[in-house]
């Protein structure tokens, strides 16, 4: 069988017939490279880039080489033991930076694998930088597997680096070496390598959003309703109601304004928005959608969207969330603002601080309020029973499938508001079908193939910090952008003084009608220890708290007596001692116990007092081998 240089030979000396004993994508390469007009007996890349010019492509690609500096850096002693380099590529092909062993590095310079220079196909034939960006796959070429004759004892590999949300090509991250240093391993290293990179683009990205949103809703001169926000990139990441509304009437897609297509309106273009800096840096753009009749392109006009005036008003759904700590009123303006967007919300804090309640004041004062409030909790289902929680099924999609199928949670919401709490806890497959709704607005249900419209009002919340999920692989980006349109950061209760003591009262009250009980507000010595203590549970301890001494006390109020001795008395839970720690399981049996004794083994309630649905506790119960005494 012939050899790879022999069928190369065979192929540039014109015969252009199937060439035998080659990798596939090789010969394909090969082939491109001969219909370019590139020279096989090349030496060289092209130094397509003045000092000048290579200043600002790197300027231009600051964000990726800021994120790929610190990962090149960490690699630079298995580069230095194993005599490769590593070279950063922008999506032109041309050479930004290079790490690595510096006698490599020095040979390198011969056939031009150093910063300025095109490492593209067209420009240096076959070679594993522009290969990868034209296949848009991770590529190793070996050797002889160069097109052209000066880099053939060259061997290396690529991998493409990918923005996190719109998977366009950023840049190549790529490995090189003479072939006898080269290994199997730097394919691999070179594909972990990129991954680390878009890992941290899209970190880097999240804490962008985040302050983007939080200074344009900081800026009470926009109107939010009428706005459209972009990011740096010049992707939309948020539009207001009646924005929205105007731009689909008008056929306008905001997402082309970063092409500078000729069909948008001036008022549309990136060019023309208004710049948000954070600091001296530019991290987005606004731009208002106009009242009445906007000037369209081509002349053409649409309907006056501006909606009818409202006579009467609702009251204001959040003056029934209590506090009026700074952070909560700062939390409740946000979130008042909001509400008149249909856009998705992301709620984020501590377990117990009230997301739920948060989430059915912005439905109420939405303009979906008068539609379903369906809350699921993602953390709460096993992973089939959440698919088919949240998307419904067919009739026989599974044994026991319900005789007609069964409509999921989106449909229910339909025209109202889905609450999806602990969103952090979706296993990573669900995550991919739940962004195909949210982006397409239709669902399918388990076991079906139509799509089924629904237009619903999101609003999610975790107490996880999902751009460290995202970091870590565990959350998808493209999921996170979607849902985290807007956010808002609920305090925990140790930072609501002021709270503290109205939130008291009102459970109290709460809690004794719900039991038929007599009770005036808690004594001035009790809720002064409540306020002395740390609160880890926050809200939902404190309610806890009050509910047992409001069912427990002799009184006709709770006394400081009444409550348990760690209230206010500077004992918190805190982790033990190594040497007297329980593992976790030890803790989770002794939590079901002490639940399961205190509500009788009535296992509804147990669920209740431990917070978690039916179905999970009786998983515990099974994988602990617990069983009801006598049982």
């Amino acid at each position: 069988m012939p050899s790879v240089f022999d069928a190369w030979e065979t192929l540039v000396t014109g015969d252009a017939r199937a060439v035998a004993g080659v990798r596939d994508l090789v010969e394909n390469s090969w082939r491109r490279c001969l219909k370019t007009g590139v020279d096989p007996a090349g030496r060289e890349a092209p130094l397509v880039c003045s000092e000048d010019r290579l200043g600002l492509r790197r300027e231009r690609a600051e964000d990726l080489r800021g994120a790929a500096a610190p990962v090149m850096g960490d690699a630079r002693a298995f580069l230095a033991e194993t005599g490769t380099m590593m070279v950063l590529a922008d999506p032109d092909g041309v050479v930004l930076d290079v790490e690595g062993d510096g006698r490599t590095r020095d040979r390198g310079e011969v056939i031009r694998l150093m910063p300025g220079a095109d490492w593209t196909e067209t420009a240096s034939g076959t070679n594993a930088i522009g290969t990868a960006l034209a296949l848009g796959a991770p590529v190793q070429i070996h050797a002889v597997e160069h097109f052209c004759a000066g880099i053939k004892q060259w061997t290396c590999s690529a991998a493409v680096i990918r923005d996190p949300v719109d998977r366009t090509a950023l840049g190549v991250l790529d490995i090189s070496g003479l072939s006898g240093a080269h290994n199997a391993h730097c394919l691999a290293l070179a594909v972990t390598a990129a991954g680390r990179i878009e890992g941290r683009i899209a970190k880097r990205d999240l804490n962008l959003r985040a302050r983007l949103i939080e200074a344009v809703l900081s800026e009470e001169r926009w109107p939010m309703d009428r706005l459209v926000v972009f990011d740096h990139r010049g992707r939309p990441v948020r539009i207001g109601d009646r924005a929205r509304r105007l731009l689909k009437e008008m056929a306008l897609d905001p997402a082309r304004t970063g092409t500078g297509g000729a069909a948008l309106p001036d008022w549309l273009k990136i060019e023309a928005a208004e710049p948000v800096f954070d600091a001296a840096r530019r991290i987005g753009a606004v731009c208002v959608v106009p009242q009445g009749r906007p000037h369209l392109p081509g002349g053409a006009r649409a309907r006056d969207l501006t909606p009818p005036p409202i006579c009467e008003r609702p009251a204001d759904p959040f003056d029934e969330v209590i506090g009026d700590s700074p952070p909560m009123i700062k939390a409740k303006a946000t979130a008042r603002r909001l509400a008149g967007v249909e856009v998705p919300v992301l709620l984020t804090g501590p377990t117990g601080t009230g997301k739920e309640v948060f989430a059915r004041a912005i439905h109420r004062a939405s303009a979906m309020g008068q539609g379903a409030f369906v809350a699921v909790n993602c953390g709460a289902l096993a992973r089939d029973l959440l698919a088919t929680e949240l998307f419904g099924y067919a009739e026989g999609a599974f044994t026991g499938a319900r005789k007609g199928g069964m409509a999921g949670k989106f449909e229910a919401a339909h025209d109202g508001t889905l609450f999806l709490d602990e969103i952090g806890e979706m296993p990573a497959e669900l995550q991919a079908h739940l962004l195909r709704v949210l982006e397409q607005g239709a669902v399918v249900r388990v076991g079906e193939a139509h799509e089924r419209p629904v237009r619903v009002r999101l609003i999610a919340a975790t107490h996880r910090d999902l751009p460290a999920e995202v970091a870590a692989g565990r959350f998808r980006a493209d999921l996170y952008f979607r849902i985290a349109v807007t956010a808002i950061t609920l305090p925990p209760l140790a930072e609501r003084g002021p709270d503290i003591a109205r939130l008291a009262c009102h459970f109290a009250a709460s809690a004794a009608r719900r039991h038929g009980l007599v009770r005036h507000p808690p004594a001035d010595e009790a809720l002064a220890r409540l306020a002395t203590h740390d609160w880890p549970g926050n809200v939902r301890e404190l309610r806890n708290v009050i509910e047992q001494a409001t069912i427990l006390t002799l009184a006709d109020r709770i006394e400081a007596a009444d409550l348990p001795a760690t209230i206010g008395a500077g004992h918190v839970l805190r982790p033990q001692p190594a040497e007297t720690a329980v593992s976790l399981d030890e803790a989770e049996v002794q939590a079901i116990l002490a639940a399961a004794t205190e509500t009788g083994w009535n296992l509804a309630a147990t669920a209740r007092r431990l917070g978690i649905a039916k179905s999970t506790l009786y998983e515990k119960l099974r994988r602990h081998g617990i069983r009801r005494p006598g049982g």
